[in-house]
């Protein structure tokens, strides 16, 4: 139902002069707005309409009455104004239905009470209160026959109570006979518990901050408060900043737009990002109960189907009571599930939106209360970063003021992570790549687990490089990170043959460079390249041969393969065949960054040579990886500033770009069976192994590399090209 924002400063009788907007499409679709003389638009919370769209500048636009004309002005805003499709560089003048884009959002303007040309009508003013005539006084007596209808009218009145008596008794028989959707009566007004928290969000100083990063929107607006997500796999909370042992907790959740396969929701006893509950409700009407305590995910109640729970864009009632360690939880006064247990004991409390595998989550949240049992109290939490200067709190009522207990877990408690070489190392950065900023403390990476989830097969094998002695090392490690294990030390570029068995490698040894095969156990090992300048090997797809190139010819590098014990350079009508990063297409044919003539970018050839074909055409275009069926091909490129990776057919058709983060992802591979690509990225601030479908849908981190893959191995720093020369592999 659309809500009508009325202007409350109006002094106009009957129809309004005031024109009217209507949002037609966005994350505020089916609100009307009556415009003031000057309202100003965007996403800042003193504008006069604040709209809750990641595309809308802070200060967007200004709509404001000129010369009897309303008038519309762009303010310089990133993404324009448009007015019925074209984009505005000045005042321009609405007219009745005009069409107004701003980011996401689509307005309609319809003025009321408005002449030719958009001149707007004089409004007629409210007579005074005193001015307005006496309502005359019903005269004593009634007619004799009006008893007849009242006495009529009485007998129907009991009809109907006697009809709703019985509607409601039926109702409560076919509600004992399916517990699940009996409704709960919980008694939050009795003497056992007060209100001691509210907050409609009526006031945008009540405490609950505004924040903005290249992931995330939370803000006040329309009277709630909004959680937006903009990328999958990633979840963001805000927090009352008070503490509180025993409580009952409700908000209204509202999800406003985006995927259903989703979690949002209530956060509770919250002591840092490592220790706290969560209850989460889904798009797909499913509810989960778990717990992060000490930087672990436990299942309480697992996802589970509730009818009780309203689906898609739609509202939910939620509830969370916790007293001692028996903790129950509610939907639209339901019981849900409950649970006992005795992890955490008090904390914070606040809501959370989470994305899984698709990104542009938008939920809002209204309506929080909390009751506490009388005689107990709830404090509030210091914090470094309060909202605004001054702003009133919002209403907090103690029954004590016993004091708080201690907090159970210390906020600098870590988990214990697997030790590396680089474990207290300075990471040597080069200053093409640089680092983006780290996660802000209201988001996490850290979730429960999705849905039905798919669990991936196999191992990694990745380069981290080591500060402390200015190389690289080789480690392995299961899709969680569980497992990891040195594979090599001093070496770095690893590839598996197909059982993954056997590795080849680069070998940053002062005693012993070049390229390296052996099983990856370890034991006997075949240098079959001593030459510094060799790089980048990869077997064949029968384990029997290896690509690689060399410079050791001098620039630019060329392609070079085994034969037996020996290798050779691979030629084209002669000439040694210039290029780098080679991959097998089968077992006759490669792909590699090079060039044919002057044009430059991955090429697809024979062996021999023969039949080369340019498939890209950015030079840029590196580290290619050819999928297990031969047809298509991953890779990396700058094309846009900044590394990301790309996917093309063998034949050099359908190029499509596959993340588009604003850090640095590369070394593409495919899973072994071909569904799915891993990669690197240092888009939360640290460098982490990611994953995501072969479309480029559902990328998510899997663990942490703990270390660089980009860094200049001191001992050998002119053939040391950094990241985007080495290479992750992904074996069975």
């Amino acid at each position: 139902m659309s809500e009508v924002i009325r202007d409350q400063e109006s002094t106009v009788a009957g129809p309004p002069a005031t024109p009217l907007l209507e949002i037609v499409r966005g994350n505020e679709q089916g609100r009307i707005i009556r415009l003031k003389l000057k309202t100003r638009v965007g996403r800042e919370r003193d504008n006069e309409l604040v709209l809750t769209d990641p595309r809308v500048s802070r200060y967007h636009a200004v709509i404001e009455l000129d010369n009897g004309r309303w008038v519309i002005r762009d303010q310089n805003s990133a993404n324009g104004t448009f007015v019925n499709g074209k984009r505005i560089s000045a005042g321009k003048v609405l007219h009745p239905d005009d069409h107004i884009q701003i980011g996401d959002t689509e307005m309609v303007f319809q003025p009321s009470r408005v002449g030719v040309g958009g001149q707007v009508e004089p409004a007629t003013m409210l007579r005074p209160p005193e001015a307005v005539p006496a309502r005359p006084h019903p005269r004593a007596g009634l007619p004799g026959w009006n008893w007849l209808w009242i006495a009529l009218g009485g007998l129907i009145s009991v009809a109907l109570l006697l009809f709703v008596i019985f509607i409601a008794t039926r109702n409560q028989q076919q509600a004992e006979l399916i517990p699940e959707l009996a409704p709960v009566s919980v008694d939050l007004v009795s003497g056992d518990f007060v209100l001691a928290y509210q907050d409609d969000f009526s006031d945008h100083s009540s405490g609950w901050d505004d924040a903005f990063d290249r992931y995330t929107i939370k803000q006040y607006g329309n009277n709630k408060y909004y959680i937006e997500v903009m990328t999958s796999n990633l979840v963001a909370w805000g927090l009352a900043n008070r503490d509180v042992a025993n409580f009952r907790l409700e908000v209204e959740a509202t999800q406003e737009s985006g995927p259903n396969n989703n979690g949002y929701g209530i956060l509770f006893r919250f002591q840092d990002r490592d220790n706290y509950y969560r209850f989460d409700v889904s798009g797909e009407g499913y509810f989960l109960l778990s717990k992060f305590y000490r930087g672990e995910w436990t299942t309480l109640i697992p996802w589970t189907p509730s009818p009780a729970l309203n689906v898609g864009q739609a509202t939910n009632k939620l509830m969370v009571e916790a007293l001692g360690t028996r903790i129950r939880v509610f939907a639209n006064d339901v019981e849900l599930g409950q649970v006992t247990d005795d992890s955490l004991s008090h904390g914070n409390f606040g809501f959370f939106a989470n994305t899984f595998s698709e990104p542009n989550l938008v939920v809002s949240f209204d309506n929080i209360k909390l009751w506490i049992p009388r005689g107990e109290s709830i404090a509030m939490i210091p914090t470094p970063a309060a909202t605004r200067a001054g702003a009133p709190p919002a209403t907090v009522v103690s029954g004590s003021a016993t004091p708080l207990p201690t907090p159970e877990v210390s906020t600098t408690e870590s988990v214990a992570q697997a030790p590396t070489p680089s474990a207290t190392a300075v990471v040597v950065t080069p200053a093409n790549s640089p680092t983006p900023p780290q996660l802000p403390e209201y988001t996490s990476r850290d979730l429960p687990q999705v849905r039905n989830p798919i669990p991936l097969q196999g191992r990694f094998f990745f380069p981290v490089f080591d500060a402390k002695v200015q190389t690289y090392h080789i480690y392995a490690a299961k899709p969680d990170g569980q497992g990891r294990e040195l594979i090599a030390e001093y070496a770095s570029q690893p590839d598996v043959n197909f059982d993954g068995q056997r590795i080849v490698f680069r070998s940053w040894r002062h005693d012993n460079r070049g390229l390296i095969e052996r099983a990856v156990a370890g034991g006997p090992e075949w240098r079959f390249n001593s030459h510094f300048e060799a790089a980048r090997p990869v077997f064949a797809p029968d384990g029997q041969m290896f690509l690689f190139h060399s410079r050791e010819a001098g620039e630019p590098a060329a392609v070079y393969r085994t034969v037996g014990a020996q290798y050779e350079v691979l030629r084209r009508e002669g000439a040694p065949i210039q290029g780098q990063s080679p991959d097998w297409v089968d077992g006759n044919r490669f792909v590699y960054q090079g060039c044919l003539g002057s044009a430059c970018g991955l090429i697809i050839s024979n062996l021999d040579g023969s039949f080369p074909k340019q498939i890209t055409q950015d030079p840029g275009d590196t580290n290619p990886d050819v999928s297990p069926d031969g047809q298509k091909v991953v890779f990396m490129s700058r094309r846009k500033g900044n590394w990301d990776i790309y996917r093309v057919d063998i034949d050099g058709e359908n190029l499509i770009q596959l993340t588009t983060d604003e850090a640095d992802d590369g070394l593409p591979v495919w899973s072994p069976d071909g569904k799915m690509v891993a990669f690197v990225s240092n888009r939360d601030g640290i460098w982490e192994m990611w994953v995501m479908d072969a479309d480029g849908d559902d990328q998510r981190p899997l663990f942490e590399l703990e270390g660089s893959v980009d860094g200049v191995v001191a001992i050998d720093i002119q053939n040391s090209r950094g990241w985007t020369e080495e290479r992750i592999d992904w074996g069975p």
